[in-house]
């Protein structure tokens, strides 16, 4: 009795799921046939719930071409499912796939509601064009589909190197020139280049063909709340260092979310909930730090980081000019850089980003001076050095001079100041400098203790170089608050 009992629940149950699968009505709908959705379904007749039948008429509504527009199936009069692809008159429909573009006629359609796969038969005769030869590895060669009889096309192809002819209801025509001609010959080949093709098409009427290539780089950008705002007006496109990687140096992210995305377009995005680096899931990237970061992506692995620019100083006041001689700056920021104790003797340097000459500093003073692209002409010593990636503002602090000043317990104070500050010793000379390297104000023969005014300067950083009656000179910073 329990074996009955339990083999008729498993046939119920084998019945709902195929009921479940199997939709009760499959229509066709779209602008071919009057409109999209509620209203403009034609519904299919079926015996058997997966093998579906009917006679429709397309039109062109409005062009005067055969186009007649787009239509899709779908079941139960409902988007949730619906197939389509980008074959006509026949071809193998996915699920929420593009629509199937038809040319004006009427026809008997079938559709298969399980393998996707559905024929127009009838309307006017459709030539059967492909593309086939040794440059071509699809078995039976690429078919193309027209939307006005006239002008053939396939999408997103590729090729080896080889030759190549056109098939129309399997003549053969062929050119000798690529990647334009003209086939009017049924003997000559297209000595095709290896490559991928954005579409390649053919004229049936006048013989002229185009294999247009597919660009060599991707539009990648970053977008999202860290560098703005999402989408359109948010793009900051990244330059590709080649087919698979690409770049955006010294972009600013606040803490906030972020993803890369590809031709401006949601179609295809990469991200990851993980900073500063992570594989992309899809996920919007969390940006935890603000700061100025060079970001990074392999668009086939999904890999990317986001990493604070490399700045280092070389020249032959280091050792000498380049590989070997790049001696690196830290950061906390990506715009803030220093490196303490820097031995140096006296001749020229300078600034460079990533170990590179692609991008580098220079300028024309020393110990401060204005950043630009000559040499910087250093002094022999040991010095504490600060670099600013947004301005290129650069110093060099005499690091023995200030522990001596140190130890002989010489100080400036109050360091931060609002408006004046003072020396615990006599000094020759006092020349105060902006973070750009411009003299701003001088005192000389300033006492100990002598109140010295800046009430006129602005907010910001200053440097300020003191001499002593020997003639020693000692840098120091000075926040003005």
């Amino acid at each position: 009795m329990k074996t009955k009992l339990l083999l008729l629940f498993v046939i119920i149950l084998s019945a709902f799921s195929v009921n479940a699968q199997n939709p009760t009505v499959v229509s066709i709908t779209g602008e071919a046939v009057g409109g999209w959705g509620d209203g403009h379904d034609f519904d299919m007749v079926s015996t058997d719930g997966v093998n579906w039948t009917s006679t429709i008429t397309v039109a062109s509504a409005n062009s005067p071409t055969p186009n007649a527009g787009g239509i899709k199936f779908r079941a139960d009069h409902a988007w949730t499912i619906s197939w389509g692809d980008v074959a006509f008159p026949s071809g193998v429909a996915t699920l929420s796939g593009p629509n199937i573009q038809c040319i004006s006629g009427t026809y008997d359609v079938t559709f298969n509601s399980t393998t996707g796969e559905y024929h127009f038969a009838g309307g006017a005769p459709i030539p059967v064009v492909k593309l086939v030869g040794t440059a071509v590895t699809n078995p039976g060669g690429l078919v193309l589909s027209t939307l006005d009889l006239a002008t053939f096309t396939v999408s997103n192809a590729t090729l080896v190197a080889g030759n190549a002819q056109f098939e129309i209801d399997g003549v053969l025509f062929g050119g000798t020139s690529f990647p334009i001609g003209s086939a009017l010959s049924n003997t000559d080949l297209i000595p095709a280049t290896a490559g991928s093709y954005t579409t390649i098409s053919l004229n049936i009427t006048s013989g002229d063909y185009v294999f247009t290539a597919a660009p060599l780089f991707q539009l990648i950008s970053l977008t999202g709340d860290a560098v703005g705002g999402w989408g359109t007006g948010f793009d900051f496109d990244l330059t590709p260092i080649d087919t698979d990687n690409y770049r955006l140096n010294d972009i600013a992210l606040l803490a906030a979310n972020c993803k890369f995305r590809k031709d401006h377009d949601w179609a295809t995005t990469w991200g990851n909930a993980a900073f500063p680096s992570g594989v992309s899931t899809g996920n919007d990237i969390a940006v935890t730090t603000a700061g100025t970061y060079d970001a990074k992506l392999n668009i086939v692995t999904g890999a990317y980081s986001f990493t604070f620019p490399q700045i280092s100083l070389t020249g032959d006041a280091v050792g000498g000019w380049g590989d070997g001689f790049d001696f690196d700056l830290t950061s906390t920021d990506g715009v803030n850089y220093s490196r303490t104790n820097v031995v140096m003797t006296t001749a020229n340097c300078k600034f460079r980003r990533d170990h590179a000459w692609a991008t580098s500093w220079g300028g024309d003073g020393f110990p401060i001076g204005n950043p630009g692209g000559g040499d910087i002409p250093a002094v022999a010593g040991t010095y504490n050095v600060t670099f600013n990636n947004l301005t290129k503002a650069y110093s060099f602090t005499d690091a023995l001079s200030v522990n001596q000043f140190d130890h002989n317990s010489f100080n400036l104070a109050p360091n931060p100041t609002k408006d004046v500050f003072s020396f615990n010793n006599d000094v020759a000379k006092v020349q105060i400098f902006n973070i750009t390297g411009q003299l701003v104000k001088t005192f000389n023969n300033a006492v100990a203790n002598e109140r010295l005014s800046i009430l006129e300067l602005n907010q910001g950083i200053y440097f300020v170089k003191v001499t002593d009656s020997n003639l020693n000179e000692k840098t120091i910073k000075l926040i003005k608050e």
